[in-house]
C-alpha cells in the first residue's frame, strides 16, 4: 500500500519539526519504503494511523523510530578516500604541531565507520613515523539506536568488505560471535553522543577537524547555511572542515577558505 500525498505532507511536517530535515516532493517513495516496516511493526494500516499513534503517545519510542528510519544512512569505510589520504599525509602532522590532543568531530556518524576510519588513519600516521600526539574523536548522530551500534563497534563481514583494507581487518578487529569488533584502542578514541544539528553546538567545544559529510543535503538552503555558520563557531582558527565531495558551501557563507590538493577538497577556517 502506498502513502497518499496528504500523508506524505503530514509526515514531512512532522520530520521537519523533529529534525529540521526538509523532504523534497520527490521523496514520497523514500518515505513509503523506509516507514513500511515500522507501520507493520506498530500493527496499523497506514502512515496516518502511525502518525496518530505518535500524536497520542508522545513519550512512546515510535517517534524516535520514525525519525531513525529516515536519518540512518548507508555508510562505509574510508569514504572519499582522498580525505583520509590528506589527513595521513598532511593534516595530522600540521595540526599536531599546534594542538594536543587533536580534537576531531564526526557529525552524523551513523554506525561508526567514519569516526573509526579517522582513528585507523591516525594510527597509520603514527606508524609511519608521525609526531606522537593524542587523538580525541567526538562522534554524534540524531539516532540513539545507531549510536548504540557504533559504540559496540561490531560489524558483519559484508560491512567490513565495504572499503576496509583486508590487512586492517586482521590487525585492528577481533572475530567474535556477532561478527568483527574493532579493537578497544579505537573504541576508546571515540566518544559517541546524541546531537541534533539544529541544537546549540557550542557545548561540544572546539575542534581541529570537522567531518560533516552527506548530511547537509537533507536540509533546506536556509537551514544548511545556519548549521554551517554554527559549525564554523566550533572550529579553531586554522581548523579544517570536510564535506562530501559533491557538496558546495553556500556563496554567502564567510570564514572558510577552499583547499584543493591531490584530488581532495576541504575548507580551512580563516
Amino acid at each position: 500500500m502506498s502513502i497518499s500525498r496528504q500523508e506524505f505532507h503530514r509526515f514531512r511536517d512532522f520530520l521537519m519539526q523533529c529534525s529540521g530535515i526538509a523532504l523534497s516532493d520527490n521523496k514520497q517513495y523514500l518515505v513509503n519504503n523506509r516507514l513500511r516496516p515500522l507501520i507493520d511493526e506498530a500493527g496499523v494500516d497506514s502512515l496516518s494511523d502511525l502518525l496518530s499513534l505518535i500524536d497520542a503517545m508522545p513519550t512512546n519510542d515510535l517517534a524516535v523510530k520514525a525519525v531513525d528510519a529516515m536519518t540512518t544512512n548507508e555508510t562505509f569505510w574510508f569514504r572519499d578516500g582522498s580525505h583520509f589520504h590528506y589527513l595521513e599525509n598532511k593534516l595530522f602532522a600540521e595540526l599536531s604541531r599546534l594542538s594536543s590532543p587533536l580534537r576531531v568531530w564526526s557529525a552524523a556518524c551513523s554506525s561508526g565507520q567514519e569516526p573509526y576510519s579517522i582513528s585507523l588513519s591516525f594510527n597509520k600516521y603514527l606508524k609511519s613515523g608521525g609526531q606522537a600526539s593524542q587523538l580525541k574523536i567526538t562522534a554524534t548522530d540524531l539516532s540513539e539506536n545507531i549510536l548504540k551500534r557504533a559504540r559496540e563497534g561490531i560489524y558483519a563481514e559484508l560491512e567490513l568488505s565495504r572499503g576496509l583494507p583486508n590487512e586492517l581487518k586482521h590487525s585492528d578487529f577481533s572475530g567474535i560471535k556477532e561478527g568483527w569488533q574493532i579493537s578497544r584502542a579505537h573504541r576508546s578514541a571515540v566518544s559517541f553522543s546524541k546531537v541534533n544539528l539544529l541544537d546549540d553546538l557550542s557545548r561540544l567545544g572546539q575542534f581541529d577537524i570537522v567531518f560533516c559529510r552527506n548530511v547537509l543535503l537533507y536540509f533546506s538552503a536556509a537551514t544548511k547555511l545556519d548549521i554551517l555558520q554554527r559549525i564554523i563557531q566550533t572550529m579553531k582558527l586554522g581548523a579544517y572542515l570536510f564535506l562530501s565531495s559533491s557538496e558546495i558551501i553556500p556563496a554567502e557563507l564567510n570564514g572558510l577558505q577552499t583547499i584543493r590538493v591531490a584530488g581532495c577538497k576541504c575548507y580551512r577556517k580563516v
